[in-house]
């Protein structure tokens, strides 16, 4: 039997001990000033892939569900939308057969990915809006094509993206919506009549505000103000520290509230390689990651989601909280369960502090398992 001692995000001073792969016990303890964090899996609903491959990709190399899931899990990550992106329709399709081919007969992936994230096809073609997906792959929208994707996925897909201001845009969003999708809009520019209109057709979604956008908007007239401003959209912000300036992030929770905003890493499929140029981007030291020649336009993330976490420390926030806007929110957001810190549980499970070097793991168990043989940063690969 193994025992753990740490402060739960409630703020429970708590022994956890594990036997296989369960939890039988959580005893209170002493309150102590060097306690760390014990708490539930962090939870990405945008992950497009690490370490050379790419989800995109499945259908050519399944691998990338067990290479991503190892090592997402080392930094603390135990529920991930696998994230498809714009490319060739029918590779598309391809490559979530696939992947819902090795869920169907893997208990284990299955568990770490719960759903796919469907951020292509059906985004703006425009310069800056559609960010580094390519314009020649973009559709408009047809829910037969979106019954085509889901059926591939074995039904699987748990979030569309979308413009709204394309043709057929609206009449898609209600099937969606009415069949239980979460419609999410997605690297587009509409106005706040097509925005108001996309959520009372079932919208309920912003994905990655504040990016997915020309580097250069007008003022008032943009859509982040009514995506901020429309009370039943929920908004994902990566917190990577490259993506968004502090005070966007700052603003941008505080005018939704902590409840309707979630933190995604945006891990691109170049997250973890070492600084180069990888065909059409290239990363820096530090893990900056843009489109080759134009650092204004971001091409994913090189870090995986404990890195939201440190950066809202760096912001003024307890480890606490942004481990909740990381793990809990968003699993309430997605209907995903999460295992609790409590007996008869699944032992599931992170431990982590707040340092003056930034974030640590200091160890993830995984049904029991513990996956660290040393700590963890954020900026490790």
């Amino acid at each position: 039997m193994a025992h753990y001692r740490g402060v739960t995000i409630a703020g429970e001073p708590v022994e956890v001990s594990v036997d296989g792969t369960k939890i039988v016990s959580v005893q209170p303890i002493p309150a102590a000033a060097n306690l760390p964090l014990i708490a539930p899996p962090l939870v990405d609903l945008q992950q497009n892939g690490a370490l050379g491959l790419s989800f995109n990709g499945a259908h050519e190399h399944p691998e990338v569900l067990d290479v991503v899931a190892d090592h997402a899990l080392r930094h603390g990550v135990g529920r991930i939308l696998a994230t498809v992106t714009t490319q060739a329709l029918q590779d598309s399709i391809e490559s979530l057969r696939v992947m819902a081919s090795r869920l169907d007969s893997d208990a284990r992936l299955a568990r770490i990915y719960p759903g796919f994230h469907f951020e292509g096809n059906y985004l703006s073609r425009e310069f800056g809006w559609r960010g580094a997906h390519a314009a020649e792959y973009m559709r408009n929208p047809e829910w037969r094509e979106w019954q085509a994707l889901d059926a591939a996925a074995d039904g699987r897909i748990r979030i569309f993206n979308i413009d709204p201001s394309l043709p057929h845009a609206m009449e898609t969003i209600r099937q969606a919506a009415a069949k239980g999708f979460v419609v999410s809009m997605a690297h587009c520019g509409p106005d706040a009549d097509t925005i108001h209109a996309a959520v009372d057709a079932g919208a309920r979604m912003v994905t990655h505000l504040g990016n997915g956008a020309p580097p250069t908007i007008h003022r008032h007239h943009n859509p982040f103000w009514s995506w901020l401003a429309e009370p039943r959209l929920n908004i994902g912000l990566i917190a990577d520290g490259f993506h968004l300036p502090g005070d966007f992030l700052l603003a941008a929770i505080a005018a939704k509230g902590r409840d309707q905003a979630f933190l995604v890493s945006d891990s691109a499929h170049t997250a973890g390689l070492p600084p180069g140029r990888y065909q059409d981007r290239e990363i820096e030291e530090g893990g900056l990651t843009h489109v080759l020649d134009n650092r204004e336009i971001l091409a994913g993330a090189w870090h995986q989601a404990d890195r939201c976490v440190e950066r809202m420390c760096e912001l003024g926030w307890s480890l606490a909280d942004a481990w909740r806007q990381q793990s809990v929110v968003p699993a309430a957001i997605a209907q995903l369960e999460l295992p609790r810190i409590e007996a008869g549980e699944d032992a599931e499970f992170a431990i982590s502090r707040w340092t003056e070097e930034g974030l640590r793991l200091e160890q993830v168990v995984f049904l029991g398992e513990e996956l660290l043989r040393e700590p963890v940063h954020p900026r490790m690969a």
